[in-house]
């Protein structure tokens, strides 16, 4: 499947062929993949699970919607598995995606309790 990858420490977007889950995790560069709650024109976002447990990271924002790491775009079907992007071109996202390079993550103020 077609996806639109958002690569936040090199500052790039292009679209990418997905294959499967364990493709999905290495795209991301991740262990455990996260379904992201923001919408995108229909899309989902995938993100790293485990992002903001790092004592740092690179961040991006959608629309001023933050996002901790990479993000990987893909369409969904009715019963909810990941298809090819859909009504999305990497042209459409890119003025939507402002990059803010690697930041600190204060944990303290990120109310994880155990």
């Amino acid at each position: 499947m077609i996806g639109i990858l958002i690569n936040a420490e090199e500052r790039t977007i292009k679209q990418v062929e997905v294959f499967d889950y364990q493709h999905k995790l290495q795209l991301l560069g991740c262990n455990l993949l996260e379904h992201y709650p923001y919408d995108l024109n229909g899309n989902d976002i995938w993100t790293d699970e485990e992002a903001n447990l790092k004592d740092k990271n690179f961040f991006f924002t959608i629309n001023d919607y933050v996002v901790s790491g990479n993000a990987l775009i893909l369409g969904y079907d009715d019963e909810g598995n990941s298809t090819d992007i859909d009504d999305l071109t990497v042209e459409e996202l890119t003025p939507m995606v402002t990059f803010h390079g690697e930041k600190y993550i204060d944990h303290s103020k990120l109310n994880f309790r155990i």
